[in-house]
């Protein structure tokens, strides 16, 4: 036997449940290509920082392979890098790489900030998210 007024049920639930499963799935999307993105800061300052660890590398050679990695891998948008050198004591070294010793520790921060796309869809959920990678290694 047949239920009266019930033909429409289905479609009504599924109206109220669409939007929570699209804020999931768009949620999960976003979260995914930051955390790729994360990925990729911490492998590009693992990549600088591997770099001025060497003796006689200066800054400009870690932003240079930093900047390389990041166009490889086909990052969007700016992303700035910070290359600070202390030395055993945690006393930063004023002049840098070029003052750094045997010994020191070289730190190097890349920071970019991850737009999200799915604001143009959710309303709430646009703008940007700093995101950041660091990487220490020590000085040979």
């Amino acid at each position: 036997m047949r239920m009266h007024g019930r033909s429409g049920q289905a479609i009504v639930e599924f109206a109220l449940v669409l939007p929570v499963l699209v804020l999931m799935l768009f949620g999960a999307i976003e979260f995914g290509r930051a955390y790729y993105d994360l990925h990729l800061l911490a492998n590009a300052a693992r990549a600088g920082a591997r770099v001025g660890a060497l003796p006689e590398k200066v800054e400009a050679d870690v932003t240079a392979v930093v900047d390389d990695f990041l166009n490889a891998v086909g990052l969007s948008g700016g992303w700035t890098t910070t290359v600070v050198a202390y030395d055993p004591d945690d006393v930063e070294r004023t002049g840098g790489l070029a003052e750094a010793l045997e010994g020191d520790r070289v730190h190097v921060t890349v920071n970019h900030n991850f737009v999200v796309l799915s604001g143009s869809i959710l309303p709430g959920f646009s703008g940007t998210v700093q995101l950041r990678g660091r990487c220490v290694f020590r000085r040979e």
